[in-house]
């Protein structure tokens, strides 16, 4: 993608911002920092295992939030870089449908020079997210079926777990399936198999899709200086519930205002919801619909 000539100048043109990731994130990201931004993403590599994996063997601590900046700053620290940029995932049920999966991700960005952090976030349902304890090969090949396999790897390891380091991760093959699942089947305790999606960016396409629409919002949000102090950085920074019920006007739980502030100084703008919707269906209101 090629940054259009008309318009204002990008606050990041020409700059280097560097993406701290081991799992290729940058291929998502990249082309709309060069779009709208006019900016150059490089990688940063750092084994941000240590800072957790979906896979259990080491533990995230604190929110995925903590987790993108820490990320952010290690990665800045180790280049001696003055932009920094990383992202974090998680998964699990959609908080409002519980039967779909859904994938969150946070995009974070700092900026030394001038001093200030960003962040950007977005819920997808757009996810193969799945796991499973399985028994038996017949059960094995449903699940693959069900998770887009082989396009999206797997990862497969015994359901009693003791020994952290028998996993195989990555899985892309019916052969090494097959071979891992029975390894892991004759080393499991209790006959069992934990079957789960790999979730790493760079082998599950659906995720680095995610990542890399999250990019575009991120790149949005930098082009747009504040009102008042011109930073870049100016967008939605919080809500306000209570978009009143089509039919008896009482507030529900639905976005209702947009709060959009500066990283930088004091000044916010509240306005109504961006897609313009003035109230809420009844089926949202917990007076009409309880």
């Amino acid at each position: 993608m090629q940054r259009a000539t008309h318009g204002p100048r990008s606050p990041y043109e020409n700059c280097q911002i560097v993406l701290t990731t081991k799992h290729e994130k940058v291929v998502a990201i990249r082309p709309a920092f060069q779009e709208l931004l006019s900016a150059e993403v490089v990688e940063c590599e750092f084994d941000t295992d240590q800072l957790g994996t979906f896979s259990g063997e080491v533990e995230r601590p604190g929110t995925a939030l903590e987790c993108a900046r820490r990320k952010c700053v290690a990665g800045m620290r180790l280049a001696g870089a003055k932009y920094g940029l990383a992202s974090e995932g998680s998964f699990g049920p959609h908080p409002t449908i519980p039967f779909f999966a859904c994938d969150y991700e946070i995009l974070y960005f700092i900026d030394q020079e001038r001093g200030i952090q960003v962040h950007e976030s977005i819920l997808s349902e757009k996810t193969n997210y799945r796991t499973a304890c399985l028994g038996s090969f017949q059960e094995l090949d449903q699940f693959a079926e069900k998770s887009r396999f082989p396009s999206h790897a797997l990862i497969i390891r015994p359901n009693v777990w003791r020994d952290r380091s028998v996993i195989f991760k990555g899985i892309q093959s019916q052969d090494v399936m097959h071979h891992a699942f029975s390894q892991c089947l004759n080393l499991s305790e209790d006959g069992r198999v934990w079957v789960e999606t790999d979730m790493r960016a760079h082998v599950n396409p659906s995720r680095m899709a995610v990542i890399g629409e999250l990019a575009l919002k991120l790149g949005k949000r930098l082009a747009t200086e504040c009102p008042s102090c011109k930073t870049p950085g100016w967008g939605v920074v919080s809500y306000e519930k209570g978009l009143r019920c089509e039919y008896c006007n009482l507030p529900t739980e639905l976005v209702s205002f947009e709060i959009s502030g500066c990283p930088s100084c004091q000044f916010s703008e509240r306005k109504g919801r961006s897609d313009g919707q003035k109230s809420a269906s009844q089926r949202y209101c917990g007076w009409c619909n309880p």
